[in-house]
């Protein structure tokens, strides 16, 4: 059965919360389903059955509250035209702030509504202090949104709990269905060797690394302030990404006296395989949905140490690799035990690996499954 379906995002962009939604697009292309978008420009990929539909806009900065204004009412006026022009069978929302510009449309058409949900509510407003000042309207856009939803997906219990208790959801509309990971094979060695050469460090190097947002809800002072009490000056700390912290990080490193054994890469397309040559993931975060980031570290042969929020407990079980985000000391600890305990080392490889394992599966395929389900229930 072929369906068409309505999804609005405003644009592709790097990260983890972009590479789901696309892989949930291509899922529903490879079931030979039609999927209009609705967006300010076109995505970086194609396909016969993904139909575009660009939005004139104004603005070159793609932020801002004038541009929100924008995109909200002309994305909700567009929406509505194509629910005239198209029969839809399925509205999938982004998230409940889509799902509040999809509302009208929906109750056009009758049409169900997915929304998936991967970060936690008032995720934007509370990361980003350009937004503060939008908190109270986010909050409202996604009440409305929840309510409108046929059915919310979440990728983690954590994130389903926070959604159901900020909203008094019921429980029943809320599922949860779990980031997956790909376990590609790769050798170590040849990955490590290529990561000292290319960033010349020494041979005995122990490499810690993070691959992530250069924002302040990720922690990376947190974790270059933790990291400058390390002993051994054969520790390097790598970080891989990009973002409005980067100069200031900079400067914490500096002022910290360790400049020279913090390396900033940028960002990265080939961030996966600098994770696989390196010795330890850290990842320091205070809020998340579900890491892309950790989820693929945990298939790089490398012991994951993560801050103790729930939704990074969820992935990484064990006890002994989780840390308090805001105080450095069992970070510190960790960090220099690592380095020093050999055993201490390989055990908590072998509990990462077992938790990544848990995520290795067809992400497509029983995420198609999950939405037919939904919609037959529907009909």
């Amino acid at each position: 059965m072929t369906l068409n379906v309505l999804t609005i995002y405003y644009k592709h962009r790097r990260g983890g919360f972009c590479k789901r939604f696309r892989l949930k697009l291509e899922a529903y292309l490879k079931a030979g389903w039609q999927v209009h978008y609705i967006a300010v420009e076109p995505y970086p990929y194609q396909h016969k059955n993904l139909i575009p539909h660009i939005l004139p806009c104004p603005f070159k900065k793609h932020s801002g509250l004038f541009f929100w204004t924008y995109f909200f009412t002309t994305a909700l006026i567009h929406a509505l035209i194509l629910g005239l022009r198209y029969k839809f069978n399925l509205i999938s929302a982004a998230a409940p702030v889509y799902a509040w510009i999809s509302g009208p449309v929906k109750w056009l058409r009758k049409t169900p509504m997915v929304t998936l949900l991967l970060t936690n509510p008032q995720f934007t407003t509370d990361c980003h202090e350009d937004y503060r000042s939008l908190n109270k309207l986010e909050n409202v856009l996604e009440r409305w949104g929840t309510r409108w939803s046929d059915n919310m997906i979440a990728n983690s219990e954590a994130c389903r709990r926070s959604w159901i208790q900020r909203y008094q959801l019921e429980a029943g509309k809320v599922e949860v269905y779990p980031n997956h990971v790909d376990a590609p094979h790769f050798e170590k060695e040849d990955q490590r060797k290529r990561l000292i050469h290319e960033l010349k460090l020494l041979d005995d190097a122990f490499i810690i690394v993070n691959t992530s947002i250069f924002e302040p809800h990720k922690n990376l002072e947190f974790l270059i302030s933790a990291f400058s009490h390390v002993d051994s000056e054969r520790a390097v700390l790598i970080l891989i990404g990009a973002g409005e912290q980067r100069s200031h990080l900079k400067k914490v490193a500096r002022a910290l006296g360790i400049a020279e054994r913090v390396v900033f890469t940028g960002w990265r397309d080939d961030a996966r395989k600098l994770v696989q040559g390196s010795d330890l993931f850290v990842f320091p975060s205070l809020r998340e949905g579900m890491s892309e980031s950790l989820l693929e570290a945990t298939t790089s042969k490398i012991p994951c140490l993560v801050s103790s929020i729930p939704e990074n407990m969820e992935v990484i079980r064990n006890t002994e690799q989780h840390f308090n985000p805001h105080q450095t000391h069992e970070l510190i600890q960790k960090l220099n035990r690592c380095m020093e305990d050999k055993s201490y080392y390989d055990d908590l490889l072998k509990q990462t690996e077992i938790d990544g394992n848990r995520y290795v599966f067809d992400w497509g395929k029983g995420w198609v499954e999950k939405i037919q389900q939904i919609i037959n229930q529907k009909i």
